[in-house]
């Protein structure tokens, strides 16, 4: 099905509801000077419309590159400019509403949003062009503006913890030639309380070792990503790694915040000293809290490798 084209608007009736609005805020001194500015500016307007028409004929959205630029043209760091946090409600139905259950849950909803993107659409087209890099997308420094690069054959996603920073599968593919699906929320779930049960990592082990450069001003981490990638090694295979995941997880080491203005700063600057297990260049992010009654189910004699 094709998607609907987002039509250019037009400027008789811009005009019109602009008239409108400021007939309502502005004194009717003010008023009559935008009305006769107004006329007297009327084919700059048109021209700019037509410019605009122009640059936006056979667009499925003609906003988008303009949005785009703008957003990736930012030098400030992510986490004081363009990370907008988002909290979801815990359930009080649901009996595994633990921090690695949420954990769990969120990772298999986003895996299979990303496989299965029908499930929301429906019979209903949406508008692509900006839904289609949430997923398996990083925003890659740049030294005048930054990129967002997909990886569209990635299956794992990131996990960052005190243990550190763990690659964990969560999509695969039944048939050789068939298409990727979630992994089963079981499996998702035993690789992210076997991650939860491994002790603190070590200082080359450390999380906050890659994590904390994305949060720098972008000049600054495009910079220092350079010479990762230059140097090589497993720093830099590290680095590849969770920048193709297709989300990632932080498992926050405390309990949520008591208020939701507390839990939203806490989500985007980090809490506790822990904002380094912030990697900002997902655009995919979950952080789940610690549910302060949980214990410890089992001691897992599986490995894990860190990143």
């Amino acid at each position: 099905m094709a998607l609907h084209d987002y039509p250019i608007p037009d400027l008789d009736i811009t005009l019109q509801e602009a008239g409108r609005v400021l007939q309502l805020t502005l004194s009717p001194d003010l008023y009559m000077q935008y009305k006769n500015a107004l006329s007297q500016q009327r084919e700059i307007l048109q021209e700019a419309q037509r410019k605009l028409s122009e640059a936006g004929s056979g667009r499925e959205n003609w906003v988008t590159e303009q949005f785009k630029s703008r957003l990736l043209s930012c030098g400030d760091a992510l986490p004081t400019s363009t990370a907008i946090p988002t909290v979801l409600p815990q359930s009080k139905a649901w009996k595994n509403d633990t921090q690695l259950g949420r954990a769990a849950a969120l990772v298999w909803a986003m895996a299979k949003l990303y496989s299965e993107p029908w499930l929301v659409e429906g019979d209903v087209p949406m508008e692509r062009t900006q839904q289609s890099e949430v997923f398996a997308a990083s925003r890659l420094p740049g030294k005048k503006q930054d990129e967002i690069k997909l990886y569209p054959d990635s299956v794992h996603a990131i996990l960052t913890s005190r243990a550190g920073a763990f690659p964990i599968q969560i999509l695969h593919r039944p048939s050789a030639e068939g298409p990727f699906t979630a992994l089963s929320l079981g499996d998702i779930y035993d690789q992210i309380e076997h991650i939860s049960n491994l002790p603190a990592a070590g200082t080359e082990q450390d999380a906050s070792a890659i994590c904390a450069l994305s949060s720098q001003p972008r000049r600054d981490w495009h910079s220092v990503r350079e010479r990762i990638l230059k140097k090589g090694g497993p720093t830099a295979a590290s680095l590849d790694l969770m920048e193709s995941a297709i989300l990632a997880v932080s498992l926050e080491d405390g309990p949520a915040p008591p208020d939701v203005a507390s839990t939203l700063n806490a989500i985007r600057l980090g809490g506790r000293g822990w904002n380094c297990l912030r990697f900002y260049d997902k655009v995919g992010k979950r952080f789940p809290f610690k549910n302060p009654n949980r214990k410890r189910q089992r001691d897992s004699e599986e490995k894990s490798e860190p990143l």
